[in-house]
């Protein structure tokens, strides 16, 4: 009866915060925390001059087909978490969609929605929809539709602003030249 009454209260008293969106995690992944890249994995490099890494989603319970992290190049800090999820016909991820934005405006009420995306403080949540080009060098699934679901800094928001100087300064290694 001890162990039952202590193992209820570590339960129960323990850590009362679940990390989700509201505190910019999801599918595990924390916005502005350092990511450690696994041994072996290659990133590919953005346009804005962050690094890209797919990782392994076997972990996820969310049966998802792929995890996408854009961090910064030098000290990793993730700026972006998407979920993917590929799909045989534009009808069923239009389906998909739907649902998974019903169940997020559901789950997160206090957000304010706009078009596919709730935003709140420094946060976004968006889905997306996508068709596969005609012409494209990287589609990592034989089906056509994918469905993206991205946690990403707010547009004009801090975080945001933040998280590309960081990337700005790494690119460039301002840090190191102002040292200088």
């Amino acid at each position: 009866m001890t162990r039952v009454l202590i193992l209820a209260s570590l339960i129960f008293l323990g850590p009362s915060a679940y990390a989700d969106a509201n505190d910019g995690e999801y599918l595990g992944y924390n916005l502005g925390e350092r990511f450690k890249v696994p041994r072996g994995l290659a990133g590919k490099d953005h346009i804005t001059g962050a690094m890209i890494y797919v990782v392994n989603p076997k972990r996820q319970p969310h049966h998802i087909d792929s995890v996408t992290l854009y961090v910064s190049p030098k000290s990793t800090m993730i700026g972006s978490i998407f979920g993917e999820w590929y799909f045989s016909s534009a009808r069923s991820a239009n389906d998909f969609a739907d649902r998974y934005l019903s169940n997020l405006e559901a789950k997160y009420g206090h957000w304010k929605r706009r078009g596919r995306s709730l935003t709140y403080g420094d946060y976004q949540l968006w889905v997306d929809i996508e068709e596969k080009p005609p012409f494209v060098d990287h589609w990592p699934s034989r089906k056509n539709s994918r469905v993206a679901i991205g946690l990403i800094y707010a547009p004009d928001s801090t975080g945001r602003n933040e998280w590309m100087s960081l990337i700005d300064r790494e690119v460039h290694d301002t840090d190191l030249a102002a040292k200088k």
